[in-house]
């Protein structure tokens, strides 16, 4: 096997291994959005609001009508939450 050979080999396995390792960051990617999609569903659900009421809430949030308080503008996690809850 010449040179090249061993070479162009090489490239294949590092091709392979890099098809691999995107895998494995898509997987990864798709496992923290599951994540945070249960955490977000959690949260609402620890407020214990009807849906009418969950969306006026929202709708009024985004309109501006209503802001949050200091203390819970991003900074408060589910932890936060499910340890109030307890």
């Amino acid at each position: 096997m010449t040179a090249i050979e061993k070479m162009r080999n090489e490239i294949e396995k590092t091709k392979v291994k890099i098809s691999e390792q995107q895998k494995k960051v898509r997987d990864l990617e798709q496992k923290i959005s599951e994540e945070e999609n249960l955490e977000i569903v959690r949260m609402v659900k620890a407020v214990k609001l009807e849906r009418s009421e969950l969306a006026a809430f929202l709708k009024a949030y985004a309109s501006g009508e209503i802001a949050l308080p200091k203390p819970y503008t991003t900074e408060e996690t589910t932890e936060d939450i499910e340890d109030e809850e307890k």
